[in-house]
């Protein structure tokens, strides 16, 4: 993947996702690419969380959240902004839906299997169309610490995002045969469409908690959560860049973008 990105992290030359990732993304629904931040940029990152997590009260309201401060850019990272491009549209039609943060110790436990397959549904089905992919709702996770191959990194069965028929009771279960997992480092960008099917997993790694952050991004005409904002309070996205706040704009449809009735 060919991305240019400057010193401020702009986009500074449109990329387009390879022939391979595209691929692998429409056989799979899912993607990991490992790296996408420096070391640099998780320990600032982590740090922000950690007074979010521990002392919030420390945090002035404009900042007072997973997607502030340090973590602002990545709202519109580069890198994810060339996918999202590719798989929900231009850049001004994609919204996000909400983001929050998530930390993990070891003992922590979860298994619990859910969405999947095609759906007409549109806030997340899975449609390719005259030579495009369209992911409908598409979930990003940030992980910040490393994450070990089943050792509580997000499972998916992959290619369920195509399937036409409901997961049975033993295809849910974990050692059925048909669901992933992955390992990768901090700084590592992990993307799927909600319309594959996927679990939360006990965090058995000892060397050190999950810490990451998830979004999820969806076309600017489709709404797929309530629209209470969670860890994103009103105070948090005005102290946003106005190049980020307007990722959470209210949903429209985009013709009136154009002054068009049809």
């Amino acid at each position: 993947m060919n991305v240019v990105i400057d010193h401020d992290h702009k986009l500074v030359s449109k990329a387009t996702m390879d022939d391979a990732m595209r691929y692998r993304f429409d056989l799979q629904g899912y993607l990991v690419i490992p790296n996408v931040l420096n070391d640099d940029e998780v320990s600032e990152m982590l740090a922000h969380l950690e007074t979010y997590r521990n002392n919030p009260e420390q945090l002035d309201e404009s900042i007072r959240s997973p997607l502030s401060g340090p973590c602002e850019k990545l709202i519109s990272h580069p890198v994810l902004m060339d996918i999202l491009y590719n798989i929900i549209g231009k850049l001004e039609k994609i919204r996000v839906e909400n983001g929050f943060y998530c930390y993990r110790e070891q003992g922590f436990e979860r298994w619990d299997p859910h969405a999947g397959g095609r759906t007409v549904n549109p806030n997340y089905n899975y449609i390719y169309h005259d030579g495009k992919m369209f992911s409908g709702m598409t979930r990003v996770v940030w992980e910040l610490n490393e994450v070990k191959e089943w050792q509580g990194g997000t499972a998916v069965i992959p290619g369920s995002h195509k399937a036409n028929f409901k997961p049975t009771p033993e295809i849910d279960k974990k050692d059925s045969g048909v669901w992933a997992s992955y390992g990768c480092p901090p700084g590592s960008l992990v993307l799927f469409s909600e319309a594959v099917r996927h679990a939360g997993c006990n965090w058995t790694n000892p060397d050190n908690p999950r810490q990451a952050v998830f979004c999820a991004y969806n076309h600017i005409c489709v709404r797929h959560h309530k629209p209470e904002l969670g860890q994103m309070t009103p105070a948090a996205i005005a102290g946003l860049s106005d190049e980020n706040r307007r990722f959470f704009n209210e949903v429209y449809h985009p013709q009136f973008d154009r002054g068009q009735w049809a």
